[in-house]
């Protein structure tokens, strides 16, 4: 039986991180689907510090599992590779595998996939902790102390009280119904993602530099195409000391290095998409905050563009 959604996960390095996202996209917590309503394709860049396959596949008879030996930095290959294992006609790609998710993100990817012929469905990106992560590290915040706070909210019991210890993510800093950056879990058909060339090859900085960020831009850009927001779930990012949520030296030095080799690939700064959301899903109870301090920011976005004469979505 062919699932009607093939989400693809990069692990390198991630142990601790990579079980826990794979224990939250399996049917043991994703509610309201079965495991032939979806397949989960994890692929693992060679590393000293592996899931495995034995514990990937443990968390479900939908779970594939590929190791790669990746001779360069940067996961985009393996992202182009996990999408030729794919086998429904609709992905999903975490390309930073340490995103946990919500429980019911497959229900309303697959509910948001029937509502147009070329959906670019969104899940709002958040960080684990009190601020973003790169903020955290001077505070004592590692990943022992990370996995003592999931272990605390009691997480495996309900996924929804992801949003009781995170914070939105500076990708999505305006919330979920002003412009996004990226997203932590993003989900289109197959032709959307062969009519953008796939993910660019030429990113390949460590971690990929900002390539889910030009993905994202690029699905929210083709022609027909629907911005859909799944506003009552989330992705919530976890500390693994990766290239742009670690706190180091020289961090902005970094991050504008990458923005650079944007501009070198694509001509140009990456930019925000201002195109109105279609949001769907339900709002359970923990997000109500989150959703609160969206709809204050909106607010104030909206009269900022009526002040200023401007159209809220120029976009669309």
């Amino acid at each position: 039986m062919t699932p009607r959604v093939s989400i693809v996960v990069i692990l390198h390095r991630i142990p601790r991180q990579g079980d826990n996202t794979l224990y939250s996209l399996s049917t043991a917590h994703q509610r309201h689907v079965d495991a032939r309503d979806y397949e989960i394709i994890v692929v693992e860049n060679a590393s000293d510090a592996e899931l495995g396959e034995a514990r990937a596949r443990a968390h479900g008879d939908n779970v594939r599992y590929f190791r790669r030996d990746e001779p360069g930095v940067s996961p985009v290959p393996s992202v182009n590779f996990g999408f030729d294992q794919a086998r429904a006609p609709l992905v999903g790609f975490m390309i930073d595998g340490a995103h946990m998710v919500t429980p019911r993100l497959v229900e309303h990817v697959l509910l948001a996939a029937r509502l147009h012929p070329l959906p670019v469905i969104a899940t709002p990106a958040h960080h684990l902790g009190k601020t973003e992560q790169h903020l955290n590290v001077s505070h004592g915040y590692d990943e022992v102390a990370e996995q003592r706070l999931l272990d605390e909210a009691r997480w495996k019991e309900d996924g929804y009280a992801l949003f009781d210890i995170g914070v939105w993510s500076g990708a999505n800093y305006n919330g979920c119904f002003s412009p996004a950056m990226e997203s932590g879990a993003i989900f289109c058909t197959r032709d959307a993602f062969e009519s953008i060339g796939r993910a660019d090859v030429r990113f390949d900085s460590e971690g990929g530099g900002i390539v889910n960020q030009d993905i994202f831009a690029r699905l929210c850009r083709l022609p027909g195409s629907r911005l859909i927001v799944l506003a009552g779930e989330g992705s919530f990012h976890q500390f693994h000391g990766g290239v742009s949520t670690s706190e180091v030296p020289d961090r902005e030095g970094l991050l504008e290095r990458l923005r650079l080799q944007h501009v070198a690939i694509r001509g140009h700064r990456v930019i925000g998409y201002d195109r109105e959301p279609l949001v769907v899903g339900v709002i359970p109870r923990q997000a109500l905050r989150s959703l609160h301090q969206s709809a204050e920011l909106g607010r104030l976005r909206h009269a900022m563009c009526v002040g200023s004469g401007r159209p809220e979505w120029p976009n669309d």
